[in-house]
């Protein structure tokens, strides 16, 4: 099946991000142009096309884009119903100001209404952003301008996100994406950056501050880590690491002693 939009050649137009929701909501995926969301949902009894069946109204500013959207994985911290979440940042690169900003579809089974449920602003621009959320905790990472990440925390008894701490990447390089590694019962959480070179952080949460592992600091393979990152993906266990980078390369990462790169793949699926 093939999604299609209309070209007009507006740059507001083009499709900058596409994330796909929980398979419990089904097939149901977000595209996001610079000023714009689309809810997209894949139905069998129409012949098996993908159907537009809402651009919830989000009344940005025509000075700040879009630049990232996710969809929240099953387990909600912020609503504590099985209700479909949708986060999406903003900004512009000479703004100096950054919003995140969560929305709730009432009925996940229309797609139909959606409101909008939390609002975080910063006086950086925002450029990406990745969930963590499970029945205990929910955490949300954002990639800044200012070769940062800030990462924030539901709090439930405020019912709110609250600033936890800022992890800064070595050189000043703008965060092009981020991604928490998927946790099946470690005692610590690891982030994944996307930047000038590939950065990977473990982190734990004590007394409500980030308290990096030192030994799991700069484990990356140097050799293979000298190109520009540009989009991250785990594995479903977290124990690997796929990005793509400057040069067109698919690199695969697994960790020993250290991140090291396994396998490089072309576009075309040819080994270099």
């Amino acid at each position: 099946a093939v999604v299609s939009t209309q070209s007009t050649g507006d740059k507001s137009k083009i499709i900058k991000r596409v994330a796909w929701a929980h398979p419990e909501f089904g097939q149901v995926l977000a595209m996001s142009t610079p000023q714009e969301i689309t809810i997209w949902e894949f139905t069998a009894d129409t012949g098996g096309t993908w159907t537009n069946r809402t651009t919830p109204s989000i009344s940005e500013p025509r000075h700040l884009e879009i630049n990232d959207v996710k969809f929240c994985p099953a387990y909600s911290g912020v609503v504590k119903t099985r209700n479909l979440e949708l986060a999406y940042c903003t900004g512009q690169l000479d703004s100096g100001q950054g919003q995140l900003k969560i929305l709730r579809c009432k009925d996940s089974h229309l797609l139909k209404d959606w409101e909008r449920e939390k609002e975080v602003s910063w006086k950086e621009t925002f450029t990406c952003l990745d969930w963590y959320v499970s029945p205990d905790e929910s955490l949300i990472a954002i990639g800044t301008v200012d070769n940062s990440v800030r990462l924030y925390e539901y709090d439930s008894s405020k019912q709110d996100w609250s600033f936890l701490d800022t992890i800064a990447h070595p050189q000043n390089s703008k965060v092009y994406d981020v991604s928490f590694a998927p946790n099946p019962g470690r005692s610590f959480h690891t982030l994944a950056i996307a930047a000038s070179y590939l950065q990977i952080k473990s982190f734990k949460i004590e007394g409500g501050r980030v308290v990096v592992m030192r030994e799991q600091e700069n484990r990356v393979c140097e050799e293979e880590n000298r190109v520009q990152v540009w989009r991250l993906s785990w594995s479903c266990l977290g124990t690997s690491l796929c990005t793509t980078g400057d040069d067109g390369l698919l690199r695969m990462w697994k960790n020993s002693t250290k991140w090291e790169c396994t396998r490089k793949v072309k576009w075309n699926g040819v080994e270099p």
